[in-house]
């Protein structure tokens, strides 16, 4: 018996769902149907790190956002040379202002708002306290 509010999702369903949502929304004006006009360009992001934080539970198809954000801090966090020492809070928090500190693009907003969730999680400390709360109360609400 489903106890979520919503029926059974299933990570992997909730990410193709999420991504469907976008790829819709994200179309011109004229290929939109009357609910894909419903999304705006500045909600991306916020969509894409829900799928983010369901991606890790997901399948191999959605495994790829993790791995970005494993490889963003490795990258950033080897650069000693060029940069200093490099935490991975330090790279959190520069993908963030990237992030919500420009104009929204779909396709930006779609890369760093998958990767964050993993990348915040790496970091520790206050920036994995959101994703760990969003991430449960969510599972619990859509049963994945």
């Amino acid at each position: 018996m489903d106890t979520s509010e919503f029926g059974a999702f299933g990570s992997g369903g909730i990410c193709l769902v999420i991504a469907v949502w976008i790829i819709l929304g994200s179309r011109k004006a004229e290929k939109q149907g009357k609910l894909a006009k419903k999304h705006k360009d500045e909600h991306t992001a916020y969509w894409m790190m829900v799928f983010g934080m369901f991606a890790a539970g997901a399948g191999q198809a959605f495994s790829a956002p993790g791995k970005v954000g494993d490889a963003l801090t490795h990258t950033f966090a080897s650069q000693n040379a060029a940069f200093g020492n490099v935490g991975a809070g330090a790279v959190a928090a520069l993908l963030t202002i990237v992030l919500f500190g420009t104009k929204p693009v779909p396709m930006k907003d779609s890369v760093l708002g998958a990767t964050l969730p993993s990348i915040y999680t790496a970091a520790g400390g206050i920036w994995a306290l959101p994703i760990t709360i969003a991430t449960s109360t969510l599972k619990g609400l859509v049963g994945a």
